[in-house]
């Protein structure tokens, strides 16, 4: 029986949405491992930036981790934690120790040992990697010792320093588990071929730009068991097509190109009421303004991150975004998010005429992307910001360079809507791209230094008390919100839309692209 001693953790899909859709096709049986015996598509709103699980950072890199890598535990919904590679598990704050399912194998056929597992976490932590969502999962800087004992199928993952949320963390798509094969050949990583994951498939071909071709691989019977399971086979091959115009989406389905997809615009609004679809609004796109505070840029001071604050209004952006049908955000989440805030006296007061009397002649860069709504609250940024009196450039670009410009500050930039995925509906997500270590080393993208904020989240993060946890987490929103280091706006839906011919599910409202079924 799994009884992990924490109910509470994280799992991050951090910003930098793709919405995704699926079409099928009739292609004969074959002798792949799923035995759905047809194809299947899910579409992408961008090419993944890395097929290294560890290394994602937006939605695309997340779509094709799950597709090729399995971890070690599968999160369903109201945060309850399920079987993956592991059958059982037990955490504290400062250790995890899992019990693996026999005859487990990489996407080769070779035996997926502890051993292997442990050296895949191993990575997964060492800063030498890169992975900037490591923070997420085991705490900012922390030290992390892992172990395998392949005899007893057994993973320990041990921590220097106390993250309540590792357990969830572990949920992730980038603590997706990559086998020894790929570990010592860094080629077949990249690339996602067989023999380097854990998952159901594995990359036969790619064109970037155009489609990643991927075959279902033999021997693979351990897909997680969710308390909704979808109906019907997995696919034998499945095309991830890179679909940026969720208009083209749209235009699919209608016409039978297209099973299954996820829109955040207007588009949705085709299916209401349509008998051959079904339409399952899902508010996950949590969306909040966030700065550039380093030296030089007008976020780095206060005067201009208030000013900015107050010359915003959220029920305009969201009546811009979604036409109001999303919700307004108090604090980093919404209040479904455990410990969220939601006193509306924290937020900056809306004030369009003192806004005018500091951003007049300010240059300000927007930067962000056209995956949600089409850019519609980016636009309606710029718009606000000139009528105060700034002078405004925008840039709507697509979610992976979106990601490297921003989420990974190497392009130039002042301001950007931030569109968060919370796969594990916890504040630790957001938070954890406001604090710590800038990139590469780290996931604070704009650079934010508040130490208030850090103590109340390191305080948080070092108890499994939830009345403490709660109290610590209070004191850590108050000290953000009040320094202006984001402007809460609004959640956005996600419109998952389905045709009859395809099942899926989405545990707490996020698609798991894996467990695609054709009835």
């Amino acid at each position: 029986m799994n009884r992990p001693l924490l109910t509470l953790g994280v799992a991050a899909l951090t910003a930098g949405l793709a919405v995704s859709g699926c079409t099928t096709q009739s292609n004969g049986s074959s002798s792949g491992g799923s035995g759905g015996g047809a194809k299947a598509s899910i579409a992408m709103a961008s090419d993944p930036t890395t097929l290294d699980p560890q290394k994602g950072t937006v939605a695309a890199d997340f779509l094709m981790a799950r597709m090729l890598y399995d971890s070690l535990v599968r999160r369903d919904d109201g945060g309850k934690v399920v079987a993956g590679l592991a059958t059982s598990w037990k955490a504290t704050a400062t250790k995890a120790e899992f019990t693996l399912r026999s005859g487990l194998t990489c996407s080769d056929g070779k035996p997926l040992t502890a051993t292997q597992v442990a050296t895949s976490i191993s990575r997964f932590a060492d800063p030498a990697t890169g992975a900037v969502s490591a923070a997420q999962v085991f705490g900012p800087a922390n030290k992390v010792t892992a172990t395998g004992d392949d005899a007893g199928r057994t993973v320990t993952v041990s921590l220097a320093n106390p993250w309540s949320d590792l357990l969830m963390g572990l949920t992730l798509p980038q603590a997706g588990i990559v086998c020894g094969t790929a570990l010592d050949n860094p080629d077949l990583l990249k690339k996602g071929a067989k023999g380097a994951g854990t998952g159901p498939y594995y990359v036969a071909t790619a064109t970037p730009g155009s489609n990643y071709a991927l075959a279902a691989r033999d021997g693979y019977g351990w897909a997680p068991t969710f308390a909704k399971m979808p109906a019907g086979k997995p696919p034998e091959n499945v095309d991830m097509r890179v679909v940026q115009s969720e208009a083209t989406m749209a235009n699919e389905l209608q016409t039978g190109g297209l099973d299954y997809a996820g829109i955040t615009g207007a588009d949705s609004a085709r299916f209401a009421g349509k008998p051959d679809f079904t339409l399952t609004p899902s508010p996950i796109v949590r969306m909040m303004i966030v700065f550039n505070e380093r030296s030089g840029h007008p976020g780095a001071d206060p005067k201009v991150r208030k000013a900015i604050a107050q010359a915003l209004d959220r029920k305009a952006f969201n009546q811009a975004v979604t036409r109001g049908s999303g919700v307004l955000l108090t604090s980093i989440a919404d209040s479904k998010v455990p410990c969220v805030s939601t006193d509306e006296s924290l937020l900056t007061t809306s004030d369009p005429a003192a806004a005018k009397g500091v951003l007049k002649g300010v240059k300000v860069k927007v930067v962000g992307t056209n995956a949600v709504a089409a850019g519609a609250g980016n636009e309606y940024v710029q718009a606000t910001l000139k009528a105060a009196g700034a002078s405004v450039q925008l840039r709507n670009i697509d979610s992976a360079t979106w990601g490297t410009d921003v989420l990974g500050n190497k392009g130039d930039w002042d301001l950007t809507v931030l569109p968060n995925l919370n796969l594990t509906n916890l504040l630790t997500t957001p938070a954890s791209q406001l604090a710590g270590a800038e990139p590469p080393k780290g996931r604070n993208f704009g650079g934010v230094n508040n130490p208030g904020f850090v103590k109340g989240m390191g305080k948080a993060m070092a108890t499994t008390d939830e009345a403490v946890k709660c109290g610590a987490w209070a004191d850590a929103q108050k000290a953000l919100l009040s320094a202006n280091d984001v402007v809460p706006l609004a959640a956005a839906n996600v419109f998952y839309i389905s045709a009859k011919r395809v099942s899926g599910i989405s545990p707490d409202g996020l698609f798991q692209p894996d467990m695609l079924r054709i009835k």
